[in-house]
C-alpha cells in the first residue's frame, strides 16, 4: 500500500487524484512512482507484499526505480500541460481544478484572491511555455 500527502500548496490534481494541504490518501503503485521525489510531496510505501519476490529479497530496490524515474517525471509533465485551456474552459473549471493547474504551472494558489486572478495567471503562463516550446 502507498500513501502520499500534499506538503506544499493547496490543492493538487495528478492521475484522477486531488490531494489537499495535508492529507494523506492512499494511491496505487504508479501514482506513488510519479509523484515520489515530487518536492510537494511526502510519500510513503507502508507494506511490502509478502507473496512478491523482488520486495521480499530487496526492499530498497523499489527506491532507486523511483530515484531514476525522476528524470522520466519531468518528460511526462510537458505532455500532461501540453493542453491549453481556453479561459471559457478555465471558467467551467471548479476552484480545486484552477489552483491545482495554478500549481502544475509552477505557482502558488494562496497568491490570487479570485478566479480572475487564477485565470490570468494560467493564461499568461499558457502563453510562456508556448513561446518557450515547453
Amino acid at each position: 500500500m502507498y500513501t502520499a500527502v500534499l506538503i506544499k500548496g493547496k490543492t493538487y490534481s495528478v492521475m484522477g487524484h486531488v490531494f489537499h494541504l495535508n492529507q494523506e490518501k492512499e494511491i496505487e503503485k504508479k501514482v506513488f512512482q510519479y509523484l515520489d521525489g515530487n518536492e510537494f510531496f511526502d510519500c510513503k510505501q507502508l507494506d511490502v507484499p509478502a507473496d512478491d519476490p523482488k520486495t521480499d529479497d530487496q526492499p530498497k530496490e523499489d527506491d532507486k526505480p523511483v530515484e531514476e524515474e525522476e528524470p522520466k517525471e519531468a518528460e511526462e509533465e510537458p505532455q500532461q500541460e501540453q493542453k491549453i485551456y481556453t479561459e471559457t474552459e478555465l471558467k467551467d473549471m471548479k476552484k480545486d481544478g484552477q489552483e491545482a493547474f495554478i500549481v502544475d504551472l509552477g505557482g502558488d494558489p494562496s497568491e490570487f484572491k479570485n478566479e480572475s486572478e487564477r485565470i490570468a495567471f494560467i493564461l499568461e503562463k499558457q502563453q510562456q511555455q508556448e513561446k518557450t516550446g515547453e
